[in-house]
């Protein structure tokens, strides 16, 4: 069966990494032990016209503006906050922080850093990592790493190893999106319906679901999420599917694990138990869960923080109902740096900053998302005191590999087409399945 892999979470994430201590300044006063007067008022002489001409040299350091690049709203206070530590080491520094709508971060940044211009450092995710590096566009970041000894045992391997690029390290893993089955406790409680736990399967959630769905009411007991990442691929992943074989070169979409998975989704739409494919075209599934109108919903770590905002103490999360299998396809994003940016030393270590525990930490306490940095996940999980967010946890020893290849964001195109298609009724689920996996082997051909 392709995408076997396993990534296990490790045991690291049950506790807090020590409190990071800032350096005190080192003395580097010395003394010559001479008896010669003469000698110890040149050397007294020499040593207290150190400081100035250290100062002056500091006084003089060139000012310089990062620019950085990002697709999400919610990270600017923290990225703000990051550049603030990595200012008082830098205080010549500045930067500009830019915020792209997802839908147009990747045309418009690879327009730019083709011709040449763009950002110094940027998020990426793995769909368009492989394009951009084959293109030359990114930093090989593998000499730095070596250079620093920098320990990148701190990142989940897999996260790690989806950021590199013919065997060298291209990004450093920022955060990782698990994904889970968010419910509406309210909901749940009005129905008296047990609250969903590691036991359910795909039957479970069917038959509760229906139990949670009042047609008078407008309320749906779940969303089959019309979403690669939280949605269509876990399906798969737990169907026993594929969504690309192990070695890059095929689609699995056309295997009937993987058309059963889409077929699931269809059922559930057409029995009513999940709002209709153009209904999420018209409002995304985790906005239709949070305002209401239905009582689970898979989503991710990165929409924890949004739903408690919506839901408040009536949020919950478990994880994901198991098919065949339990699970689903891990991804995260990493900071990369332009290799066409004239500011690469400094943008290294804002990078590093960033990765690292300083940045790792404020990403938790901002519950923003999941840090890569394994240390700080803890943290993370108490960020929303009401919501337990342990299922994110426990879910990641279920996962296979996020799906990718040279020309990622093309196929996924592809499949979103297709499989909407099939899932709106103009075309079977069967032929869904076959045409956007008919379309993936012509673009994944061409690489």
């Amino acid at each position: 069966m392709a995408m076997e892999r396993k990534w296990q979470a490790k045991a690291a994430l049950a506790g807090l990494a020590a409190a990071l201590t800032l350096a005190g300044c080192a003395s580097n006063g010395s003394s010559n032990g001479g008896t010669n007067q003469a000698e110890e008022t040149a050397a007294g002489e020499a040593k207290a016209n150190e400081a100035p001409a250290a100062q002056d040299a500091a006084a003089k350091a060139e000012p310089f503006t990062l620019q950085v690049a990002v697709w999400d709203e919610k990270l600017k206070e923290t990225v703000q906050q990051t550049f603030d530590i990595y200012k008082k080491d830098h205080p010549e520094a500045d930067f500009k922080l830019t915020v792209t709508p997802v839908k147009e971060y990747y045309t418009k940044l690879q327009t730019a850093l083709i011709g040449g211009s763009g950002p110094d450092l940027f998020m990426m995710n793995g769909p368009n990592f492989n394009k951009f590096a084959s293109l030359q566009l990114l930093t090989d970041l593998q000499p730095l790493v070596e250079q620093d000894a920098l320990d990148t045992s701190v990142y989940p391997d897999g996260i790690t190893k989806l950021y590199q690029y013919e065997g060298h390290q291209y990004g450093l893993p920022y955060y990782l999106g698990s994904i889970g089955l968010f419910y509406n406790k309210a909901l749940f409680d009005a129905a008296k319906v047990p609250y969903p736990d590691e036991t359910w399967t795909w039957e479970t959630l069917r038959a509760n679901a229906a139990k949670l769905t009042d047609k008078s009411q407008g309320t749906y007991g779940y969303i089959a999420a019309n979403d690669n990442q939280s949605g269509v691929y876990p399906l798969i992943y737990q169907a026993g599917g594929s969504v690309i074989s192990e070695d890059g070169k095929k689609s699995g979409l056309d295997a009937p694990e993987s058309v059963a998975a889409l077929q699931f989704m269809k059922n559930l739409i057409d029995e009513g138990i999940s709002p209709s494919a153009q209904q999420q075209l018209e409002t995304a599934p985790v906005q239709l869960f949070g305002s209401g109108k239905a009582a689970m919903v898979p989503g991710g770590s990165y929409d924890a923080s949004t739903l408690h905002g919506m839901l408040g103490d009536k949020l919950g999360v478990a994880p994901l109902p198991a098919g065949k299998q339990a699970g689903f396809l891990v991804h995260g994003s990493s900071w990369v740096i332009n290799s066409k940016s004239e500011h690469q030393q400094e943008a290294w270590a804002f990078l590093k900053v960033l990765t690292g525990a300083p940045g790792a930490e404020l990403l938790a306490k901002n519950a923003v998302n999941f840090p890569a940095y394994k240390e700080a996940v803890p943290l993370w999980m108490q960020s929303i005191p009401t919501l337990d967010m342990n299922a994110f946890v426990k879910s990641l020893e279920h996962t296979g590999p996020y799906p990718v290849s040279k020309n990622t964001a093309e196929w996924q195109n592809a499949i979103i087409e297709e499989i909407t298609n099939g899932l709106l009724g103009k075309q079977s689920i069967p032929d869904a399945a076959a045409k956007a996996a008919s379309r993936m082997n012509d673009i994944l051909a061409k690489e």
